[in-house]
């Protein structure tokens, strides 16, 4: 057998006139590769013997019409389709339509117009297909850009950005930050290779990632040894300061017992405040969700303050959370650029 072959069946309920498609098909080189008369058939010999076009009758005999086979056709095999037909019946005409054939041949047919309808249909299924294909690439594509911005920005933000273009700057009035950072960092890095250090912090903070996607809060950056996270926002929650200590103890948990498996020591320090805060985009091509405000930098300040395995609060986050958490007063410290704050080390839940 020819592969090269236009591979085509027959669907016709006059056995004649399908012997005499057959003879006009196979002079110009077509294969007729079988002659049926039930659109039952057609659908199971279109997935047994996958012709390459189908030419369908639409008045059969059987229980359904070479519409309904057609339709059937076209979505589980996505084969083409060219009617045959001697209806000047404008309703089935417009139903055959609906079903989308890739031509039609009005009875009585020549050898000329069967080889036009059959080419056209064929090109015109190629470059469906091709289209499809593209569509197909373009949207996956779509899918990994999506994803992308996704694990730079907030899901809200993302909607808001792909629905406007751009993301308004918005105060919020109640929310907690967490800032992490590892003591003594710099001996670690003199003690390790670069490429072990990296796959180090890669490994924490893939699992402070992790914790955090599971608290449902939002991962705002890291950079070098630290890491920053938000409560509150891009949408308002009111247990803020209590799911960000909830977060805050299993990253503490987490270092423990990572710590007892390991040679190294990672001595991480938490700091954490709440309060209001200006959030937004930074840049145009390199997108950076970021926070502004004298909250982050009592935050800040807070990590700076607390020790190794310890998670640092500032009073106003006590205040939040001081009924649910066991909490040891510091009392007033200094904190740079901002005098002296009250400061609790936070060391579980009540």
């Amino acid at each position: 057998m020819n592969n090269n072959k236009i591979r085509i069946l027959i669907v016709e309920d006059e056995r004649i006139i399908g012997l005499d498609i057959q003879k006009n098909l196979e002079r110009v080189g077509y294969e007729v590769i079988n002659i049926v008369n039930t659109g039952e058939t057609a659908i199971d010999l279109a997935g047994e013997l996958k012709p390459s076009l189908v030419l369908m009758d639409i008045m059969l005999g059987g229980g359904i019409s070479g519409i309904e086979a057609a339709d059937s056709i076209r979505r589980k095999y996505n084969i083409p389709v060219v009617y045959l037909t001697a209806l000047t019946d404008e309703e089935t005409l417009q139903k055959a339509k609906i079903s989308e054939p890739y031509g039609y041949l009005i009875k009585p047919f020549d050898q000329k117009g069967i080889h036009s309808a059959i080419e056209m249909a064929l090109y015109k299924h190629k470059a469906d297909s091709l289209l499809m294909l593209k569509t197909i690439e373009l949207e996956e594509e779509k899918k990994k850009t999506d994803q992308l911005l996704l694990n730079i920005l907030p899901a809200g933000i993302v909607k808001e950005l792909k629905q406007q273009g751009f993301v308004n700057s918005r105060l919020f009035e109640h929310i907690s930050i967490l800032f992490s950072n590892f003591h003594d960092f710099s001996s670690i890095t003199q003690k390790l290779e670069p490429t072990r250090l990296i796959g180090e912090l890669n490994e924490i903070y893939y699992k402070f990632d992790s914790i955090v996607q599971n608290a449902g809060i939002e991962k705002l950056k890291t950079f070098g040894d630290t890491y920053m996270a938000c409560s509150g926002l891009p949408f308002e929650r009111n247990d803020h300061a209590e799911i960000i200590l909830d977060t805050a103890l299993n990253m503490v948990d987490y270092m423990k017992k990572r710590n007892r498996k390991t040679n190294l020591n990672w001595k991480l320090r938490i700091g954490v405040n709440s309060g209001q805060v200006v959030a937004g985009i930074v840049g145009t091509h390199k997108f950076t969700y970021d926070v502004w405000g004298d909250a982050v930098n009592v935050a800040s300040r807070m990590e700076n303050n607390s020790e190794p395995g310890r998670i640092n609060i500032s009073g106003s986050t006590h205040e939040i959370i001081k009924d649910k958490y066991l909490c040891v007063y510091r009392g007033k410290l200094l904190a740079k650029g901002k005098g002296e704050i009250d400061m609790f080390f936070v060391n579980g839940k009540k």
